[in-house]
């Protein structure tokens, strides 16, 4: 029985690229497309230099511009899988600055645990659980980031030439 549930872990496992490449590719778009409304509609840019200003973060224009293009960047990063991590933690940075700067000043709840559950219940909160994620998961087997490792490991280096 035991031998059976091994195989059929091993058979998961193995398989486990599928959610990691289709939650890295999706988080990706998602992102890819949010820094690219705000560059391409005044509209989505001017909300957002709006709720920047209003967090009183500094630059309100710029740092939506900054913003925006790491988002973009970013998402566009994840979505082929080049230097995942990187990606990742630029957007994770940018979560918890959003969370901390606007969004858990819109948390009403009276009671620790209200509080804690409406916390856990923002997007950005389970944005950044996904993120941190893809960080030590790493991109999956089809991605930019893998095809560069198989890459480099297929080449040979004379270390014998000085």
């Amino acid at each position: 029985m035991w031998h059976d549930m091994e195989n059929a872990l091993a058979k998961l496992r193995a398989t486990e690229w599928v959610p990691v490449t289709a939650v890295r590719v999706l988080i990706g778009i998602f992102f890819c497309i949010s820094g690219a409304t705000k560059l391409l509609l005044s509209a989505q840019f001017s909300v957002m230099e709006q709720t920047l200003a209003q967090s009183h973060i500094p630059f309100p224009h710029a740092s939506t511009i900054f913003v925006s293009i790491v988002e973009f960047v970013s998402g566009a990063g994840l979505m082929v899988g080049l230097l995942t991590p990187l990606w990742a933690l630029l957007l994770v940075i940018d979560m918890v600055v959003a969370v901390a700067s606007n969004r858990i000043h819109s948390i009403q709840a009276t009671g620790v645990l209200a509080w804690l559950d409406n916390f856990l219940y923002l997007p950005e909160v389970l944005y950044v659980m996904i993120l941190v994620w893809l960080i030590f998961s790493g991109p999956g087997r089809y991605s930019l980031d893998a095809l560069v490792l198989r890459w480099g490991m297929g080449r040979t280096v004379d270390t014998d030439q000085t």
